[in-house]
């Protein structure tokens, strides 16, 4: 019966020790909690926009013809023929593609390109494409090969510009 006794005035020993733990603690804290106070800045002060007059007899009305756009007028007419198929040399960026030299088989030019390694080198004669700007070759000579890139301009509109790639000259580069 003494040891049922000592067990239930154990936890009630221990817990009135608790309760003064930390207790200085948390009356400091109370005393600053009192003198302190938020301080929310203040709001803004709210400008008025001025007051502008909506005249419509100024503006285009939106059923104007000069406003209607219609699939035709959407339908660039200098853009790049997408719907063509895709040749060989038209996976490279011009820039990779070297000119090795000009092949004449009877009266029709061919050229020689040199692809980046380790692809094999590849002929092509006026009319094909090479380079990922849309490039048609339109003339082969003794000299190089003359592409017509078209391209995107800073507006959008599609613009045509022509590059020469030069055979290179003998013991030396382009």
């Amino acid at each position: 019966m003494r040891s049922y006794k000592l067990l239930f005035l154990l936890p009630l020993l221990l817990l009135g020790c608790a309760a003064e733990e930390h207790q200085d603690l948390r009356e400091w804290m109370r005393e600053e909690a009192k003198s302190m106070k938020g301080k929310v800045a203040p709001l803004p002060e709210i400008t008025a926009f001025p007051v502008v007059a909506y005249e419509t007899e100024k503006l285009t009305s939106p059923f104007a013809p000069g406003k209607i756009v219609t699939h035709e007028f959407m339908a660039d007419k200098t853009a790049p023929d997408r719907a063509r198929p895709q040749q060989p040399l038209e996976i490279f960026p011009i820039e990779d593609l070297r000119v090795m030299g000009v092949i004449m088989a009877g009266t029709v030019p061919y050229a020689l390109i040199q692809t980046p390694p380790p692809n094999k080198p590849k002929h092509v004669r006026v009319g094909e494409y090479m380079g990922r700007a849309f490039g048609k070759i339109t003339a082969i000579t003794k000299d190089g090969v003359t592409v017509l890139e078209t391209v995107k301009d800073a507006s959008g509109a599609w613009v045509e510009q022509e590059r020469l790639l030069l055979v290179p000259k003998e013991g030396g580069s382009r």
